[in-house]
């Protein structure tokens, strides 16, 4: 729930904070015009919205890509662990697998972009088609080094699902493929309506709703019987690498809210402090780790964990959850290697 405020007081020690007058409400895509087109185009300027608080980045080299059985794939990606991405706007998880399965057999860089990205490019950046495959696999190379990914391109393929809402027998049909070591994401993206004196605002609000932190967190109120197994059971089919991120290194105490962090050596400018749900207090504002991360490198690109120095200890987070990794015992994530 989101609830609009204002604060009043001109004095530090005076300024109250009150509720606003006007409301905040959750609307539909249809209610503001919208068609399912529009997320998709707005997904695909801004996939960051979909990965902020995870530990990998996304590239789109693909929209409405045509497989085999000539049916179309909203979005193509490549994540910065290699696998290719299909994201998939209100569609089951029947349909995304269909698809996910035809991008299986590629091999190489040059086939997926001779495939894919090329008329991607010509489309939508504007490319010269007689550049465009020589463009693509420069651009995919490059990203996928930047990620030291190069050798693991395609190993696996991965699912995103994303709609205003989720029927409960598709949130449940995914768990289960998670647990059978499908790579599957679920998020919910509903338009919500500010009110205002000076005229209406909108947000989109994002909610992963699958998968969550560890099995435990959705097998418990989706899975109930699958929860009911041996955890190790559960474990054993997992593919994805599962790590604990920074709202578990709180919940153990390895880091405190308010901890100080800086990005490693540059401390000057970096400097923020840990807040609750894997974020950072940053000038004022609170934003995720990642986002704060992505600030101070070079190419923008980058993983929080290893880079994000606690200050008191002056160890990056990476090296301090490597270090309590046995108070993580339990709890449903993959063991460093």
């Amino acid at each position: 729930m989101l609830v609009k405020v204002q604060i009043d007081g001109n004095t530090p020690n005076k300024k109250k904070l009150k509720k606003n007058t006007h409301e905040i409400s959750k609307i539909t895509y249809k209610s503001l015009g919208l068609v399912e087109s529009a997320l998709e185009e707005f997904l695909q300027e801004n996939i960051e919205v979909l990965t902020q608080e995870e530990d990998y980045e996304l590239m789109i080299i693909g929209k409405q890509v045509r497989n085999n059985a000539n049916k179309r794939t909203d979005l193509v990606g490549i994540d910065s662990n290699g696998n290719v991405v299909v994201i998939e706007i209100k569609r089951d998880e029947s349909q995304a697998i269909r698809y996910a399965a035809s991008f299986a057999k590629i091999t190489s860089v040059q086939e997926i972009v001779e495939k894919v990205y090329a008329d991607y490019l010509v489309h939508y950046e504007n490319v010269k088609e007689e550049d465009a495959v020589e463009i693509g696999i420069e651009n995919i190379v490059g990203f996928l080094n930047d990620h030291e990914a190069f050798d693991n391109f395609n190993a696996d393929q991965r699912i995103i699902l994303v709609a205003s809402s989720f029927d409960p027998s598709v949130l449940s049909a995914s768990a289960w493929l998670l647990t059978k070591g499908l790579d599957i994401s679920c998020f919910e993206i509903t338009p919500q309506l500010i009110e205002g004196e000076n005229g209406d605002e909108y947000l989109l609000e994002i909610k992963k709703l699958l998968p969550l932190g560890s099995d435990d967190d959705y097998f418990s109120e989706i899975l109930t019987n699958e929860n009911k197994r041996p955890t190790a059971l559960r474990q054993s089919s997992w593919t994805r690498k599962s790590f604990p991120k920074l709202t578990h290194m709180l919940e153990v105490g390895l880091v405190s809210e308010g901890d100080e962090i800086f990005f490693k050596n540059k401390e000057s400018e970096s400097l923020g402090k840990i807040q609750s749900g894997n974020n950072v207090e940053f000038n004022g504002k609170i934003i995720s780790l990642n986002a704060w991360a992505k600030q101070f490198a070079p190419s923008g690109k980058v993983n929080g964990y290893d880079y994000a120095v606690v200050k008191e200890k002056n160890k990056t987070l990476s090296e301090i959850r490597a270090e309590g990794y046995h108070l993580f015992d339990g709890m449903g994530f993959d063991p460093i290697e």
